[in-house]
């Protein structure tokens, strides 16, 4: 096979492979994918794939980088401009279905969960790079919220968590039960719903 020259086919290829790669760990886990899988998947020899990346571990992390990264830009964006909490809710009210249904992020999130226990560092990575950082977020965002008395909150860093996981359900739930949209779930009801119960449970007044 030709090898790319343009940085344009460059950049096509190397998303081929990351797309054939998730689906080649999404499919088998982690542990179970060689590089010459990934590489039959994409249409490419084994070589090619060496071109772009040195491992597996180095596809999981073009993974995160590629998938994560881009989303995670939106909720700081989000966090940063909201100029309350309220408003920062319903963002992410907003947000989370699009990004569950839309992006590939819940087959990622399975496979991790799928090898954790065998692959620590890979899990530390997503860990600092994405979740650490979103909780971060949305921790400043409750303490700055009960500073001006927006609401009171006495442990910001664990309702940050409440904030955030039925992201993670949710996403959980379409990775490996919503496959073939056999156990569908209303998510734009589900997160107004979990919008509601955040703003009565840290006393924000619900009238828009």
């Amino acid at each position: 096979m030709r090898r790319a020259r343009t940085v344009e086919a460059k950049d096509e290829r190397r998303q081929a492979l990351l797309a054939a790669a998730l689906d080649e760990f999404f499919e088998k886990g982690f542990a179970a994918t060689r590089m010459d899988d990934i590489a039959k998947r994409a249409c490419l020899s084994k070589g090619a794939v060496y071109l772009y990346f040195d491992s597996k571990e180095s596809i999981f992390h073009g993974l995160v980088e590629s998938l994560a990264s881009p989303n995670l830009e939106i909720v700081e964006r989000m966090t940063h401009e909201a100029a309350t909490l309220k408003e920062a809710l319903h963002g992410i009210r907003l947000f989370a279905p699009n990004l569950i249904r839309q992006t590939e992020l819940p087959r990622l999130i399975k496979v991790l969960v799928g090898d954790s226990q065998l692959f620590p560092d890979i899990v530390r990575e997503y860990r600092e790079e994405l979740v650490n950082r979103v909780l971060s977020m949305i921790t400043s965002l409750m303490r700055r919220a009960d500073e001006t008395g927006e609401a009171k909150i006495e442990n910001p860093e664990l309702t940050a968590r409440l904030v955030m996981a039925p992201v993670i359900f949710s996403a959980l739930w379409q990775a490996v039960f919503n496959q073939k949209s056999e156990a569908e779930v209303d998510l734009d009801e589900l997160f107004a719903l979990h919008e509601q119960m955040m703003l009565r449970a840290l006393q924000i007044g619900t009238t828009p």
